[in-house]
């Protein structure tokens, strides 16, 4: 019968025979609304009902279970766990460190892993109520049980005094699940495996994004422990933890190779990514400041204190070009050039105008940049961590399956063949598949012998031909390796012969070329000797007395004689 639950309809309640074996009430003081859920063989929860108006004001509801040993749908227990704590804030009623560390929580919750809308693995409730079945070996393994609803009940509550205690109840969630999940990963459970290798990843992400998203906790503390890398289970909220972490994200990402596509066709998401980081430059907020570094324009002088001039368009040219082979060459050539504009205005911004707006529009923008690295590290970081889990998932998988199948080949040969201790001739048919995933390493190829037979064969013909072509592969690979090795020492030698030759005529034409100069300069001695004995000697007037005192001079003569008296003729008239 259909009845009304606050103001509104119900919907009708489904016939005898198909009712639920389990039925989750949620109890209050004044008021009681049943909700039922399927429990049907494949084990999907029938959809909720919708109640649009709240319950009044009553103490904290609580969640009955018919049946105890049975699982809760997880929206039932996430309202369940909310609901134990009455006193939760509006997410704008909090501030300062609460309000960033709600911030956290939010990015965290738009993670593909732990989306609520449709996670991969879960991480919401507590372990016990989805899974009744492991609830004393959990408890026997788990002091602390954590999971993300309740950290994020109690935050809005406002039971945490700092933000260090709020991210070590988010970190102990994921350590819980690698400690309860060790042991099965270590023999190899499918389920064990993936929630290990998950956390795992995820214990090393939350404590990216929380260095990253809460830094105005963040101290300057140098006797706290520092975490360089890994999935640590705790760590500080410190300014070096937060510089290590950068680093270890650097190391991850700027290192890994782009998956290149050819020039024209749709960018790889690497390529995106690199794209993304160009375009954060040219919003219409900062057109004038950036208009500085657009284009390859630059003073007469510039290259005069810049080795290596760059701008926004040519970076974005060798994007086109698909010449970056990393995402860290394209962060390289972006910062060069705030860097080269803070070089080359450095001097000049005291006394020109122009060089003083250039140089904090670098200043500016050079923030900018660094802002969207830190977003670009922290996405990509994650999503090469999660791609390269998801491979080995993967692989895990598909080893699973053929083990599965082989198992079921042999119970089916056991099945027909039924205490047979000989080994009987199965048909089977054997089809020699080309590796086309094989890498050229070289310019020639191995003979493989590769045959394609669609004829049908004995198992022990098949494994006979099979151990036949394996000997021919053998030796084909002995004999390339020989012929390998000896064209290397050939070409070795001649190496050797050719930088022999080298040295030999670079210390010949030095031997003549010393020679030369030794020539040349005994030449011009002897010609300077010559001029010298040809042109006599000018003394100065420094010289006299040296020559008079020298006593092999002739010597002069002087005589003094009186003047003679001239008789004067007498003239007559």
């Amino acid at each position: 019968s259909a009845g009304k639950v606050g103001g509104k309809k119900r919907p009708a309640s489904p016939a005898p025979e198909e009712r639920p074996s389990k039925r989750v009430s949620i109890k209050g003081p004044s008021r009681t609304a049943s909700k039922s859920v399927s429990s049907s063989s494949s084990g999907k929860p029938a959809p909720k009902s919708k109640v649009v108006k709240k319950l009044a004001k009553s103490p904290t509801p609580k969640i009955a279970l018919t049946n105890p040993s049975a699982p809760v749908p997880m929206h039932v227990a996430i309202a369940s766990i909310k609901e134990s704590y009455p006193g939760r804030r509006q997410n704008k009623d909090l501030e300062g460190w609460e309000a960033e560390c709600l911030k956290f929580m939010r990015q965290l919750m738009k993670h593909p892993w732990v989306s609520a809308e449709r996670p991969k693995y879960i991480f919401h409730v507590p372990v016990p109520i989805l899974f009744p079945e492991i609830r004393d070996s959990y408890a026997a393994k788990i002091e602390h049980p954590m999971d993300l609803t309740t950290a994020e009940a109690k935050l809005l509550q406002g039971v945490y005094p700092n933000a260090e205690e709020f991210i070590s109840d988010i970190a102990l969630v994921f350590s819980n699940a690698i400690a309860f999940n060790k042991e099965g990963h270590d023999v190899g459970d499918p389920m064990s495996c993936a929630y290990y290798e998950a956390s795992t990843h995820l214990l090393k992400y939350i404590r990216w994004l929380s260095l990253e998203v809460i830094q105005s906790c963040l101290v300057d503390c140098s006797d706290s422990p520092v975490v360089e890398s890994g999935s640590a289970s705790d760590w500080k909220l410190t300014i070096r933890n937060r510089q290590m972490a950068r680093k270890e994200m650097e190391s991850i990402v700027f290192n890994d190779l782009l998956d290149k596509t050819e020039p024209g066709d749709k960018l790889s998401w690497g390529e995106q990514e690199c794209e993304k980081l160009l375009k954060s430059l040219r919003h219409m907020s900062d057109y004038k400041r950036m208009g500085y570094f657009v284009q390859m324009n630059f003073p007469l002088d510039y290259t005069v204190f810049i080795s290596k001039p760059i701008a926004w368009d040519k970076c974005q040219e060798k994007l086109k070009e698909r010449q970056y082979n990393t995402i860290g060459e394209t962060v390289a050539d972006l910062r060069l050039i705030f860097t080269n504009a803070l070089k080359y205005n450095e001097g000049a911004r005291h006394q020109n105008k122009v060089s003083e707006l250039a140089y904090d529009s670098a200043i500016h923008m050079s923030g900018k940049l660094e802002a969207a690295i830190d977003k670009m590290l922290l996405n990509v970081g994650d999503r090469l961590g999660r791609e390269r889990i998801d491979m080995i998932t993967s692989t895990r998988e598909m080893e699973a399956t053929e083990r599965a199948e082989e198992e079921q080949r042999k119970q089916q040969w056991e099945k027909e063949n039924p205490g047979s201790t000989v080994e009987v001739k199965t048909k089977l048919k054997i089809i020699h598949q080309r590796n086309s995933h094989r890498k050229k390493m070289t310019d020639f190829e191995f003979p493989f012998y590769d045959e394609e037979d669609d004829q049908v064969e004995s198992h022990a013909d098949s494994l006979q031909h099979a151990k036949a072509l394996y000997e021919k592969q053998r030796e084909a690979r002995a004999t390339m390796q020989d012929i390998a090795l000896s064209v290397g020492i050939h070409v070795f030698r001649r190496h050797q012969e050719r930088a022999a030759a080298k040295a030999w005529g670079y210390q010949m034409a030095y031997k003549a070329h010393t020679e030369r100069i030794r020539i040349e300069k005994d030449k011009a001695a002897a010609k300077k000797e010559e001029n010298s004995e040809e042109v006599p000697a000018k003394q100065n007037g420094a010289c006299v007395l040296s020559a008079l005192n020298d006593s092999s001079r002739k010597q002069i003569k002087m005589s003094i004689q009186k003047p003679k008296k001239l008789k004067r003729k007498l003239l007559f008239l």
